[in-house]
């Protein structure tokens, strides 16, 4: 009896071991699914002409303090910038016309109107079809009122840089923004505390931000004295702008426009955010289109 259930013993082992090491039955046939979305149709290539738009100014039309970080961002600019939520002037023009767009941004930041003449200088090689030009408001941001550019030299050098592209771009068109009224920060950022505590740190500008809440005569008369100045820039842009037929003058749309405060950059409190270069971006296209100059 022992050897035979010793037996039965090794046989079943054999068995148990023979199932253990078998292959594996054949892996069923995958269950139908639902069919799976194709991927996206590749957007087809612009069959537009190629234009070139280029960008005269100063920090406005660089982005600057528009992006998460200090400094320059040129692709949040109003006129040349790339980014979709800005929708920029050459964006635009680029879904108008069908067209690749070529970008020129000789703008610089810090730069008044004594720096057009190289910039403009800048932009002509690259025969752009759009020039935007928006400069100004450092004329007038200064530590004192009495280092403001005085009007008459500001209209010399708007005449000087709009006779100059006249003449080295004759088919060009060129859309010239109105100068903003930079105290229309004040009643906008001026109650912030941390817009307060960043401006005190901005020296530069005193003519439009020292004591923002201040409602002196002394204060007042400084803010009108801004403004003024900026009306008489504004004149000599309408002016000039007027003596050349391929020359759209936003007829003083910006210098109307009163930022709200998710409009300004939360970096600075005094800079267009990525929504403020969109509410430019519409505005100056918005001045273009009511034309007949588009490129």
């Amino acid at each position: 009896m022992r050897g035979k259930r010793w037996g039965v013993l090794v046989a079943l082992g054999a068995l148990l071991l023979a199932g253990c090491t078998a292959a594996p039955p054949p892996a069923a046939a995958p269950r139908p699914t639902a069919d799976a979305p194709s991927p996206p149709a590749p957007s087809p290539s612009p069959t537009g002409t190629p234009l070139t738009v280029a960008a005269l100014g100063d920090s406005l039309s660089r982005g600057f303090d528009a992006c998460a970080a200090f400094g320059d961002c040129p692709e949040a600019s109003w006129a040349t910038g790339t980014d979709p939520r800005v929708d920029s002037v050459a964006d635009r023009l680029g879904a108008l016309r069908d067209a690749t767009i070529t970008r020129v941004d000789a703008a610089r930041s810090g730069a008044d109107s004594s720096d057009l003449a190289r910039q403009v200088e800048t932009v002509i090689p690259h025969s752009p079809d759009l020039v935007t030009m928006l400069m100004g408001a450092n004329d007038v941001c200064r530590p004192d009122l009495t280092e403001m550019t005085p009007a008459p030299v500001y209209t010399e050098r708007i005449d000087a840089a709009l006779d100059r592209l006249a003449a080295a771009l004759p088919d060009a068109t060129v859309l010239v923004a109105s100068v903003p009224d930079v105290t229309a920060l004040l009643p906008v950022a001026g109650g912030d505390p941390t817009a307060r505590f960043i401006w005190s740190r901005l020296n530069g500008c005193s003519t439009v931000l020292e004591a923002p809440q201040s409602t002196s005569a002394a204060a007042e008369l400084r803010r009108d004295e801004v403004r003024a100045r900026v009306a008489e820039y504004d004149d000599a842009l309408r002016a000039a702008c007027a003596a050349h037929p391929r020359c759209v003058y936003d007829d003083g749309a910006l210098r109307a426009y009163r930022p709200e405060l998710a409009q300004l950059s939360a970096l600075d409190y005094f800079h267009p955010s990525i929504a403020g270069q969109a509410e430019l971006a519409a505005l100056e296209w918005r001045a273009l289109t009511s034309s007949a100059l588009v490129p």
